[in-house]
């Protein structure tokens, strides 16, 4: 499967762990949007949520078969390379 510059901008957004909210203010993407692409990147396994507690936002982390596909992405788009965040 090949994923969209979309895909790879919300799985960016989600690799340490980012509310619906994070992931709005990293890409610029609207409500919509964004939703529609975490309910299909949720659905073939690139992204996982975790809502530990009833009370928390619901978090979206990267799987490490959505960290593969960053990293396909990345090889065959270099030009498209979102800079990862260094802590």
């Amino acid at each position: 499967m090949i994923i969209t510059f979309a895909q790879y901008s919300i799985l960016m957004a989600t690799q340490r762990c980012a509310t619906f909210s994070q992931v709005e203010q990293q890409t610029s993407f609207d409500r919509m949007m964004i939703d529609y692409y975490i309910m299909g990147l949720l659905n073939i396994g690139l992204l996982k949520a975790s809502d530990e507690n009833a009370n928390e936002t619901t978090c979206y982390e990267l799987t490490d078969l959505g960290e593969n596909y960053i990293d396909d992405y990345e090889r065959a788009n270099p030009d498209l390379i979102i800079k990862r965040f260094v802590s």
